[in-house]
This record gives C-alpha cells, structure tokens and sequence, in this order.
C-alpha cells in the first residue's frame, strides 16, 4: 500500500506538512474533529496535539485505518465512507483532497454543513478550475477522471451558506488544477441593529437603507404600542412593565424600566417574533448600557448582530424631563413679564368681574381692551398649574366699557367656561389668574381681578377699583 501522508521519516506522495499549514484550520483546543478521509490521521493526530476533547477520522481503507490506529490511538477511528458518518455534531469538520471522488458533490457539501455545531466550520481542500463560467469541468487525471468546479460554480454551490476562500493549498506534483482552502460555515439570519438614541434618525436611515431588499424592518416602538394594547401576546411580567404609564412619546423611560428589571431577553423574544424568519433590522432605541446584552441574546439564537453606528448631524433633542422644567421655567418667567409689562407699559386694561361656579363649571366674565382699545383674541387662564389657553369665546357687548375707554371696542366682553374642579375657595387658594392677548400684544396683558368677584355691570365700580393701592390701572 502506498505511502501517501508524510511523517517525520517517512516521506509520502502528499506534503502534509506545507497541507496542513495552508488549512488554517480554526482553534481546536476543547473541540470536536472530524476528518473525513482521514488516510493514516495525521490531522486528526495534529488535533489531538492541540486539545481537541474528540478526535475523529473515517476513510473506507482498512488498511490506512490500521496505520492510523496504530500511530495515534488516543483518536477514534473508523472505517467507513461519508455515506454513514459518526454520530453526533463537530466543531470542526476536514474535508482535504477528497471532494472530486464524491458522485453528488454540492450534496456532501450540504451533508457535512449539517453535522456542524453552530459556530462550527467545514474545512474543504479542493481543486478550482480557472474559468469565468459556472460549470463543472471534466478533468482527466493519470488514473481516472473526474469533474472539478469553477469559481463561478462554486459560488453557487455554496450561496446557501457563509463561506470563506482563504487562499491557495499547496500544490502536488502531477496536480491537474490548482489546490484551494475554503472555510464554509452554517449561513447564520443577520440582525442589523440601530440601537442609536432617539434622534438619530435611525428609522429614516433603515427605510432607506433596506427598502429594496428582503430584509424585514421590525419597529422597537411598534413592538411597544402592540404589547400595550395586547396585539402582541407577551409575558405578563413584560406586559406589565410596558403598560405602566405607557406613552408613545416617553418609549425611553418604558425600554429602560423593562431593562432594569432584567426582562431584556423578553422583550428580545418579543422583537423577533414580529422578525419571523430570516435576515431583519431592528430600528429601537437600546440603553448602551444594555446593548452588550442585546448582542448576547441574539447570538444565542443564533443570529449575526451586525450593529450600524454614526455620528448625529444634528444636536441631540433634550432628555423629556428637562425640556418639561425648562418649558415650565420659561412660563413662569412670561407670567412675571407679563405683570410688570401689563402694569408698567399699559399694553391694555381689563377686569374679571363675576366667577360662577355651578353644574361642574366655572364661568367666567369681564372685559379687555389693549392700550389701542382692540378686543383681546385670546384669553389665558391659570388656576393654580393648570393652564387653558382659549381663542373661542363668548364675547359681550359692553357700552360701559366703551364710554369710559377711549375708542374702546363695545364688543370687550367676554364670558369663558371651564371644567369645574372644586369650590370657589379651592379656586382662590390654588390661585387664579387671566391674561389678554391679541396681535398686537401678543405677550398680553394681565386682567384685575374684581375684589368680590360680583357682577359689576356699574363701570364705577370698576373705576373705584382702578383707584384702589395696588397701582394697578384701567
């Protein structure tokens, strides 16, 4: 029998050695191996040296299994073809020189991808034809003949799976076509993430960037709104912690409590039953702090996280809480504004005479004019930190008004209606307020409140008022 692998000492027909460096065969150290045409196992040896936990070689010579045993009985092997290959799955399968004698070989391809572990890699070593043309090339050998792919038709051969040419083999004397290394690999679903913070304009970017593709856009915050509404069926620990408080403009404070409650992996679970099959995108918002975790989980399902990031063009919108204080600062800072400009500059005048409160309403009358004598357009009322803006209200002529005020609109008045909350005394202690505005005053004007709130329908009353300490002025 012929001596093809070579030893140290005993030289063969194969250069083993330059073959073995040229494989590049992934880190063995704890894995499972599996050479397939194994001849005397010198790969299998080689894998045992570097703390593979299973070590295992078939070919269909007995006498090359005999040898095999005999130098490396540490390793398993076994006599057979890779028609019935050994039970259980590989980390690392080898395949070298040995593909051409296969009758079906997309189909072996195909079988020993499936013996794979996730994670795992098939090692081919075979001969490429150079052609630009996808097809199998007969080629005659010394002994036989047999057909050979090109690179075009390998392509296609391997279009179901990930694969990886990783160079040229080395090459044996009398080869009819030129040795080459491809690394093949279970064809994982890829996961693109744009976990970027709100603003980002991440769905813009993922509605672009997939529009003419089959990858499937998933919603982070549709996820959210169906699981609120129970259109999506979720655990209820999850459930629970998306429907306390849920707004759609407050999505960050929801994703962040889920997370700080350790139902991450839930809401994971929730996001891939809207990806189904296949390759998708997910465009949500992920807390950094938890994208690690994200990444992880996908993994374990066997997923490819591939996570899209980019720089924002634009300044970052404020956190939700800090614009509502900023928001509420800035009012509050009108209101002062308004009072020092309603009593120093005579933007306008204006009374509330009467407060009604009956049949859980509050009504409100009185009068504006600006300090052009044109009606106000708009009222604003604050009771306590309730704010009501309105620009649709009753107006009432006041001739009282419009004697007294020169070139004063006669119709002033107004009469306003608004939910009722308490009784007249909760309306006071909470603190009532009124301001006028129209285009010409836009900032507006603060109206007098009448001392007793009476009907005042008597404009001396008011002119009495006017005169009262408080500076204030008609």
């Amino acid at each position: 029998m012929a001596q093809y692998q070579s030893f140290p000492g005993v030289p063969g027909d194969s250069k083993t050695l330059e073959k073995l460096k040229g494989l590049r065969l992934p880190p063995l150290n704890g894995k499972r191996f599996l050479d397939v045409g194994c001849n005397e196992g010198f790969f299998c040896g080689f894998a045992h040296f570097e703390g593979a936990r299973r070590s295992v070689g078939i070919d269909h010579s007995a006498g090359f299994i005999k040898r095999a045993r005999n130098r490396f009985p540490e390793c398993e092997f076994l006599q057979q073809g890779w028609d019935s290959l050994p039970e259980g799955e590989f980390d690392v399968i080898l395949l070298a020189s040995a593909l051409h004698y296969a009758e079906d070989q997309p189909a072996l391809i195909d079988t020993l991808v499936e013996r794979l572990a996730p994670g795992g890699t098939l090692v081919l070593e075979l001969g490429i034809v150079s052609s630009e043309r996808a097809e199998w090339v007969k080629v005659e050998r010394g002994i036989d003949e047999r057909y050979f792919p090109t690179m075009p038709m390998l392509r296609e051969v391997l279009a179901k799976h990930a694969w990886k040419w990783m160079g040229p083999s080395v090459q044996q004397s009398g080869d009819p076509v030129s040795r080459h290394v491809v690394h093949v690999h279970h064809r994982r679903a890829v996961a693109y993430l744009l976990m970027q913070p709100p603003g980002y304009g991440k769905s813009s970017i993922a509605a672009t960037a997939f529009a003419n593709s089959s990858v499937r856009l998933v919603s982070g915050d549709e996820v959210l709104r169906r699981i609120a509404v129970s259109e999506l069926k979720v655990d209820a620990s999850l459930k629970n912690l998306v429907t306390r408080d849920y707004s759609p403009y407050h999505l960050d404070v929801t994703l962040l409590r889920v997370f700080e409650a350790g139902q991450g992996a839930k809401l994971v679970e929730a996001w891939l039953k809207s990806a189904g099959d296949g390759d998708f995108a997910l465009d949500a918002y992920v807390p950094e702090a938890w994208q690690s975790l994200v990444r992880e989980l996908l993994e374990r399902r066997n997923y490819l996280p591939v996570e899209l990031k980019w720089e924002r063009v634009s300044s970052p919108p404020r956190p939700s809480e800090d614009a509502e204080s900023r928001a509420e600062a800035y009012f509050s800072e009108l209101a002062k504004l308004q009072t020092q400009t309603a009593t120093g500059l005579e933007l306008g005048h204006g009374y509330v005479d009467s407060m009604d409160i009956r049949s859980n309403q509050i009504r409100l009358r009185g009068w504006a004019l600006d300090s052009e004598g044109n009606v106000a357009e708009r009222l604003i009322v604050h009771i306590g930190d309730t704010v009501t803006e309105l620009e649709d209200f009753e107006r009432i002529e006041r001739p009282d008004v419009a004697k007294r005020v020169s070139g004063g609109d006669v119709r002033c008045g107004f009469e306003i209606k608004l939910p009722a909350w308490g009784s007249a005394s909760d309306v006071w202690k909470s603190g009532l307020s009124v301001l006028a505005a129209n285009a010409k005053a836009p900032v507006g004007w603060r109206l007098k409140l009448a001392s007793n709130l009476r009907r005042s329908d008597d404009i001396r009353k008011i002119d009495r008022a006017d005169a009262a300490p408080d500076g204030g002025q008609r």
